[in-house]
């Protein structure tokens, strides 16, 4: 199962970066505590090979007003700055955004691999693989010494060898950022992902449960769940330089 996870992470990341560079999407964000719901609803545009994420609606409320026009001039600001930057400013941007995400690439070296099964997706068969990290793991890319205390489950599509589903179990506390929270055991994260006309796989829904210490003070709950829907792509000539962020989302084209 080794060759097949090590392919499915070198799908992954192409996946992303195309997401990135070239696909639009509709976010919403949906955050419980203590009873109440908060939901933000963004659209995600891609704008200079990394992606941006425009706020249009807060709980069930399109903005409108000051909310929008401050929404507008935060975009156009991070438009006139990304037309203006240098090709080593340019390059530095992307290469945080990916390094933000390249603990992936140390996944294949980070377990155990078991195959525990088949199950259809969807309608497209999968295998079932589990996760269990290796003492010997030495982490080779930035965030990917938490890999060590998570353990977890794949569901790979069989004949796109693209991560149909993902679990995701935290056994020891895990660090997120410089002191901003640590998030405790027990915490679960479930990514659902979706096929895309072309082949690519993109998320469809991911839900955090569990607990963060945020800050090192006080105690928070997780509960929220992102979903995204409305994926269209965008032509490279028009996400590399300023997109089409106010056309109406074409109908969406998952399978």
């Amino acid at each position: 199962m080794n060759a097949v996870v090590a392919q499915s992470v070198r799908n992954y990341e192409h996946d992303w970066k195309a997401a990135a560079a070239q696909w639009a999407c509709r976010e919403t964000d949906i955050s419980r505590s203590d009873g109440h719901n908060e939901t933000d609803v963004s659209e995600v545009i891609p704008l200079g090979g990394t992606p941006y994420d425009k706020l249009i609606s807060k709980d069930g409320h399109p903005l409108t007003g000051s909310a929008a026009r401050r929404e507008e001039r935060k975009y156009e600001h991070v438009v006139r700055e990304r037309e203006q930057e240098s090709p080593e400013e340019r390059e530095a941007r992307i290469r945080k955004y990916e390094n933000e995400r390249a603990f992936v690439k140390d996944i294949p070296s980070a377990y155990t691999f078991r195959l525990v099964g088949d199950e259809a997706l969807n309608g497209r068969p999968s295998w079932v693989i589990t996760m269990t990290p290796r003492p010997d793991f030495v982490p080779t890319t930035p965030h990917a010494a938490m890999l060590s205390h998570i353990d977890g489950k794949l569901w790979i599509d069989k004949q796109d060898v693209r991560w149909a589903k993902a679990e995701a179990r935290v056994a020891e506390t895990i660090s997120i950022g410089w002191i901003l929270a640590r998030i405790g055991p027990g915490a679960q994260f479930v990514v659902d992902q979706t096929r895309l006309d072309n082949g690519i796989w993109l998320p469809r829904k991911i839900t955090i449960s569990g607990t963060a210490l945020v800050m090192m003070v006080h105690s928070k709950p997780l509960n929220e769940e992102l979903t995204w829907s409305d994926y269209r792509k965008v032509p490279a000539s028009v996400a590399s330089a300023r997109p089409a962020a106010n056309q109406p989302p074409k109908s969406n084209s998952f399978r």
